[in-house]
């Protein structure tokens, strides 16, 4: 009789322990699930350094307008640059900056003042991005943010980072300064982060922490019960 009470007792145990590994994996798939939304959006800063980089990597590109030009301190002024144009899937989009100014004796280099960009991110989806400045390196074929600037989306998203570095050719984004992503249902912050793959894969990493709406929760939990 002993004997099978302990047999019954562990036989609980290990189903107790069942169940909360697998509820434990429900909410790491939802979790998972949620930061993977937020792809779209932080892909929209590859997507405006690649315009950037390409835009500058011709001395007179298609699709771009400036109001003005002057030679300042031995510096080649350009105002209200503007670039527009069209992707693959006939979307729309457009960068442009209050000043883009090149250095004549470093002609790799740009510097962007006040930047704008409209960029498509997914079928009716697009993204938008303001920053004090950027720099864009067109024979590294990178964009350099060192000041504060944000990106939001047309459904509410919003990232808030302090620097970043866009390498174009690696199709890689690296923050080095603090990071805040919000939605409706996540906010995420850390001290720094890694954009990969394309676009593919986020990492963020120091001091990271993750906050979910208990309703996004609760959202979660019913549809999972309704799809056992």
């Amino acid at each position: 009789m002993s004997t099978g009470v302990h047999a019954a007792a562990a036989v609980a145990g290990a189903s107790e322990r069942s169940d909360r590994q697998y509820r434990k994996a429900l909410r790491h798939s939802r979790t998972v699930g949620r930061l993977k939304i937020l792809l779209p959006m932080l892909s929209a800063l590859l997507i405006a350094g690649f315009f950037a980089v390409s835009w500058l990597a011709n001395q007179v590109p298609d699709g771009v307008t400036v109001t003005a030009t002057a030679i300042e301190d031995g510096k080649l002024v350009m105002y209200r640059p503007t670039l527009t144009g069209e992707n693959g899937r006939n979307q729309a989009y457009e960068l442009r900056a209050a000043r883009a100014v090149q250095d004549l004796t470093t002609p790799d280099i740009f510097a962007l003042q006040e930047i704008v960009a409209r960029v498509p991110i997914a079928d009716d989806q697009f993204a938008s991005l303001t920053a004090q400045s950027g720099t864009v390196d067109r024979e590294a074929e990178t964009l350099r943010f060192d000041q504060p600037f944000r990106v939001e989306t047309d459904d509410g998203m919003t990232a808030d980072l302090q620097a970043a570095v866009i390498d174009i050719a690696a199709g890689e984004v690296a923050s080095d300064g603090p990071v805040e992503i919000r939605t409706s249902q996540v906010r995420v912050d850390a001290e720094s982060m890694r954009l990969l793959d394309k676009g593919g894969t986020i990492i963020f990493e120091h001091k990271v922490r993750m906050t979910i709406d208990p309703k996004a929760l609760d959202r979660g939990s019913e549809k999972d019960t309704t799809t056992k």
